[in-house]
């Protein structure tokens, strides 16, 4: 154990720091209580114990919040109930308190570096947000429709669940919310609300069946006291038909034929025509924009037709050395490819990705006349925006798998599509790292701090930085 004043080792059977003199008797006796409690919150958390774990947890630190076993320890219990911004701050946290060889680093990491699940999480929590607001509003068809997304998006979500048993119950479909409250009992074994609300479902299911089996009762004792109170018929006595009733219905359904002819009929008939009317004035203005879309696409492909049969003309003409042709050459190949992609409605990442390399193997630095560089540029300015996100994430898969050329090359071509892509910087210069290029970590990383000043691979890149300099 250290000294809590000069930093030093302490013996473990000492109290007295022989450094400073200080007693450290009171603190070691703090220290084993924090773990204690931390032993407790853990053996909770295994048993699935959720809330426990984070009772003993929460004690723990109060006792000792520099105790980063505990606090890493919290964030992934809140990890695992759905709660991800409270998982992450404390692990940046226990970050502050221990900076070199903590775990959270992993957990942060894993979580960041996978945007998608980061994305999905972020989703979730807006859309309960929205569903809370849609259930306090009494619009409870907004909310089941938003939690079924929510719990869709982090199966792991508590508070979902028991919100969205809350909106079952109270439109009283029952056996869903209890269905509900099961899938949370799943996640934490002992979380108060859902025990609170299973005993309230309880007891409303079991109204339901007293109230049932109440029914059954009077119907039967009804049944019972109408047969007793029948009495043989002493004489036959004909009555005189009473056609009073007849009227009163042939009259009723005069009044309903006429209330629907004169209020009813014109109204669904004018609304009825004032959709349609809607209806075609929007599919006429949709027509409108795609038909002028299908005019300047055709123009602006006779317009790099006539520019390819112009420049193909010059290079037939023309007598450059074998490189400058091979370059025209591949510049056509682009301008083709480019051309077949735009008639295509959605093409996809992968045609696009095609297109973008054969434009990049391009030496534009051989191209001579200015109508090819606008050409070169505009092809450029088109495909790239849309694709180096895509291709930075084939870089990064390729590095996770562990083929570091493979994700070097397809990196540097995501630079050149975007060099001020922050995930792009930081996997070009921990690709580098791996193949020991500790010359183009170094240069990619800087890149990452001065490009992108505001970015969330800021600190981690700092991090590299310092292990290479030691």
């Amino acid at each position: 154990m250290n000294c809590p004043k000069c930093g030093n080792v302490v013996a473990e059977r000492r109290n007295r720091c022989e450094v400073c003199g200080k007693n450290i008797a009171v603190y070691r006796k703090t220290f084993r209580l924090s773990n204690s409690y931390y032993n407790r919150g853990l053996e909770k958390a295994q048993v699935r114990d959720l809330t426990g774990a984070v009772l003993m947890l929460k004690k723990s630190l109060e006792i000792n919040k520099r105790n980063t076993d505990a606090r890493n320890l919290l964030g992934l219990v809140f990890f695992e109930m759905g709660e991800t911004v409270a998982a992450l701050s404390e692990w940046v946290i226990s970050k502050h308190f221990q900076a070199n060889d903590n775990q959270a680093d992993e957990y942060m990491e894993k979580l960041q570096h996978n945007p998608s699940k980061l994305d999905a999480m972020n989703q979730a929590i807006k859309k309960y947000n929205i569903a809370l607001d849609s259930a306090k509003q009494g619009n409870d068809d907004m909310a089941i429709l938003q939690l079924k997304k929510v719990v869709s998006l982090n199966p792991h979500f508590i508070r979902a669940y028991q919100l969205l048993a809350l909106v079952y119950m109270r439109n009283e479909e029952l056996e869903r919310a209890r269905r509900c409250l099961a899938k949370a009992g799943k996640i934490d074994f002992t979380n108060t609300q859902t025990l609170r609300y299973s005993a309230e479902l309880s007891k409303m299911m079991g109204g339901n069946d007293k109230e049932k089996s109440s029914h059954t009762r009077e119907e039967k004792y009804l049944g019972e006291s109408e047969v007793k109170g029948i009495s043989p018929i002493s004489s036959y006595k004909e009555e005189k038909p009473n056609i009073m009733p007849w009227v009163h219905m042939v009259l009723g359904v005069l009044v309903g034929i006429a209330v629907v002819a004169i209020l009813v009929v014109p109204t669904v008939k004018k609304n009825a025509k004032a959709e349609y009317e809607k209806e075609q004035l929007d599919f006429s203005s949709e027509l409108n924009v795609q038909l002028a879309n299908i005019s300047s696409l055709e123009t602006q492909i006779e317009s790099l037709q006539a520019t390819i049969d112009e420049q193909q003309a010059k290079l037939d003409q023309s007598k450059e050395s074998i490189t400058d042709k091979q370059a025209y050459a591949a510049m056509f190949t682009a301008v083709n490819s480019y051309l077949e992609l735009m008639k295509k409605s959605s093409p996809s990442e992968a045609e696009l990705l095609t297109v973008a390399d054969q434009i990049r193997s391009v030496a534009a630095d051989l191209i001579t006349d200015t109508q090819g560089l606008a050409l070169l540029n505009g092809m450029k300015e088109e495909i790239y925006p849309e694709i180096y996100e895509y291709a930075s994430s084939l870089g990064q898969q390729s590095f996770e798998s562990e083929r570091y050329e493979e994700a070097y090359e397809q990196l540097l071509a995501a630079y050149d599509y975007n060099p001020k892509y922050d995930y792009t910087l930081y996997y070009l210069g921990r690709t580098c790292q791996k193949l020991n290029d500790t010359e183009g970590a170094v240069k990619y990383y800087n890149l990452l701090l001065t490009d992108c000043p505001k970015s969330s691979f800021v600190d981690y890149a700092e991090s590299r930085l310092q292990e290479i300099s030691q």
